[in-house]
């Protein structure tokens, strides 16, 4: 009735419970549990009351001792010192407490009753180091307790040896359990190892066969001792990178570092000399497993000289892997170079890591390191999100430094010959670079079609400022604003999508950037529609240009561009006109000033050259100055366009009519220069500024 009534409290809204729960602290079952912890963990009061004051550990405390399919509770000591109640074990021990915690374990699925909790529950402390305990309980209390034969006397002999046998197998299997944690592969001595010595005597003296089971227990050891080791031999670094996971270089380094600490412990054991005269009783009863275990010795001394020249070599690159992966992204570029000469010293150096496979899992880690900073860099949940001018930055900072890692393999790649030394050459790096780079481009794919989707934005985000001039120039400016609307629209839509834009296995993306394209292409269908309509609407070359101004770096986007282009032919027409309305104006200018000449041959001198000019002069304005003002702005009247026509990122004046054009505008160009100065050689050598 207690737990009914309790149970039905712990739904009340919360301000409610406060008031009328009767607080966790003063419950007898929690008080049971407060008491065994303190007791147990060496803790003063003050921390149970902390714990027991958070709403959160109040709820797993209650739920523990109400709810009946809750039947765990481990209370933990954190880093901080506090206590921690859990549902589990804590993934991480805390090292200030050294990873102490008290386990409750309900004895059945039921809620705890105030008068029979100790027959309720299991409950215990937790070692740090549980494994640690246990081994040592097998080895100096279970282990000499069921192997001493005083013990036995009331047993079969059947039963003493099967015990024997089971006792012998948990040492086994403890020993190597408590090795594999350490990163180490321990090897079992098999049992009655200690009477070894004595049957290779034996067989010595008298010529007569051991002990079969002395022999069976040998061949056995050997036969465990195969598949730990084989299985040892058989890692490789490049099992990550098959399983599809991606490592960095800190686990090659990592993974040789370990690989030659463990073959080292285990050549250090098969040479010891226990195991020594295990190999010559083998050898002195003609076993058949004798040259297997030579073999294997054999295997584990290879594989140790490979692991020491490796671990040996790959130790420079260290502290280069450390500093590029602490350092900002940007600055990567820096350590890029070095990175690699290190590795071309490796593989000139190195007598088993000069081999492709190897340098290709080295590589494919350097490249998911990069992966990995550009990936934190960019900040996939901001960069189409912030601000466009930031998020464009950073891309292109990224594209860069993944293009540099690229181009310095490329360039490490061949000139691989001023490594060698001694006159011997370098072995050249002849595989495939899509076995190294395969998921670095992919990756550079991605964050390229990010930066054209800025680049959109930021060119389609300029509609909004785009005003058409003209008689038709309000309804057209009303329909790019309409275009804006429906881009602004489009484009936040994509970019609130809640998955990650950089994460290469996301096909969600790629069919969202598909119908993304689909939409921008309409627009920029429609962008060129309403271009060619104003480009109609123009009354001159000098309107035209200004068109094309509005527009400006829309005309570069290639659905855009495919209608502009039609119209770019018509500029060079226009100005192909204008020149000609200028080569008229001054060859009439030059006519009337000829007719003038003549008329007044026997009376021309200096002071009739400078007071009765040719040309038109404008008011109040000499008359040789009036001359080079006039010849000034009829030059710079085909400057201005022709200067114009140089920036367009269409060539329109290398087509045929284009070349015509030039030169004719060049000959205009010339006429200015020459004819008209040429009859005043005071003014600037007689040539225009």
């Amino acid at each position: 009735m207690e737990t009914e009534i309790q149970s039905s409290q712990s739904v009340r809204p919360r301000t409610a419970a406060r008031a009328d729960m009767e607080p966790p602290a003063e419950d007898s079952r929690l008080a049971f549990i407060r008491d065994y912890v303190l007791r147990t963990l060496r803790l003063q009061p003050d921390r149970w009351h902390s714990c027991v004051s958070s709403e959160d550990n109040q709820r797993v405390l209650q739920d523990f001792l109400d709810r009946a399919e809750q039947r765990t509770l481990v209370v933990s000591v954190t880093a901080a010192g506090q206590l921690q109640p859990a549902t589990a074990l804590p993934s991480s021990p805390a090292s200030g407490s050294r990873g102490r915690a008290v386990y409750f374990v309900k004895r059945s699925r039921s809620a705890l009753r105030r008068d029979c909790m100790e027959e309720s529950l299991l409950y215990g402390d937790l070692s740090h180091n549980a494994l640690q305990h246990f081994s040592a309980l097998v080895e100096e209390v279970v282990a000499p307790l069921l192997f001493n034969s005083k013990n036995h006397t009331e047993w079969s002999q059947v039963v003493s040896q099967d015990v024997r046998r089971h006792v012998h197998s948990l040492r086994t299997h403890a020993l190597v359990v408590s090795g594999q944690v350490h990163g180490r592969t321990l090897l079992p001595l098999p049992a009655g190892c200690q009477n070894v010595e004595q049957a290779d005597l034996e067989t010595d003296k008298r010529g007569e066969m051991v002990n079969k089971t002395i022999l069976h227990s040998l061949e056995s050891a050997v036969i465990e001792w195969s598949h730990q080791i084989l299985t040892v031999l058989k890692k490789d670094s490049s099992d990550a990178l098959l399983e599809g996971q991606t490592p960095t270089p800190h686990s090659e380094l990592l993974f040789w570092r370990d690989r030659y600490a463990d073959l080292e412990c285990i050549h250090s054991q098969l040479n010891s000399s226990k195991v020594n005269k295990m190999a010559l009783l083998l050898e002195a009863v003609e076993s058949n497993y004798a040259p297997a275990f030579t073999s294997l010795q054999q295997g584990v001394l290879t594989a140790l000289e490979e692991a020491e020249d490796v671990h040996f070599y790959l130790r420079p690159l260290q502290p280069l892997i450390e500093d590029m992966e602490s350092a900002e992204f940007p600055d990567v570029r820096g350590q890029i170079g070095p990175l690699m000469h290190t590795v071309c010293l490796v593989w000139a150096n190195s007598r088993y890591y000069n081999t492709p496979p190897r340098l290709i899992v080295l590589l494919q880690e350097t490249s998911n390191l990069l992966i990995q900073q550009a990936r934190v860099y960019l900040v996939p949940e901001e960069v189409l999100r912030g601000e466009l001018s930031e998020g464009l930055m950073k891309v292109q900072t990224t594209l860069e430094t993944l293009q540099l890692f690229r181009s310095t393999y490329d360039e490490r790649r061949a000139n691989l010959s001023r490594y060698q030394r001694n006159g011997v050459p370098v072995r050249p790096w002849d595989f495939s670079p899509l076995l190294v780079f395969s998921g670095l481009d992919c990756f550079i794919n991605r964050v390229r079609s990010i930066k054209d989707i800025l680049l959109t934005a930021v060119d389609l985000l300029k509609l909004d400022k785009l005003e058409i001039g003209g008689v038709r120039g309000r309804a057209l400016s009303q329909q790019v604003q309409v275009l804006h609307r429906g881009f602004v629209e489009t484009f936040k839509l994509f970019t609130e999508k809640p998955y990650h834009c950089l994460d290469l296995n996301n096909k969600e993306y790629e069919e969202d950037l598909r119908e993304f394209k689909l939409k921008v292409d309409d627009t920029d269908r429609q962008v060129g529609a309403i271009f060619c309509q104003a480009f109609e609407e123009t009354s001159g070359l000098e309107h035209a240009f200004k068109v094309l101004d509005m527009f400006g770096g829309l005309l570069e986007r290639p659905l855009v561009a495919t209608d502009a282009l039609e119209r770019f032919p018509l500029l060079v027409s226009m100005f192909d006109k204008e020149l000609d309305c200028c080569t008229r104006l001054y060859k009439k200018h030059i006519q009337t000033a000829e007719e003038r000449v003549l008329d007044n041959l026997l009376v021309i001198s200096q002071s009739f050259l400078t007071s009765s000019g040719w040309a038109p002069v404008n008011r109040n304005m000499p008359a040789a100055a009036g001359r080079l003002r006039w010849a000034q702005e009829l030059q710079l009247r085909i400057l201005t366009p022709f200067s114009k026509f140089r920036h367009l990122s269409y060539p329109c004046l290398e087509s045929a009519e284009g070349a015509r054009v030039i030169h004719k505008y060049e000959e205009l160009t010339q006429l200015l220069n020459r004819k008209n100065f040429q009859r005043n050689p005071t003014v600037n050598g007689g040539k225009m500024e």
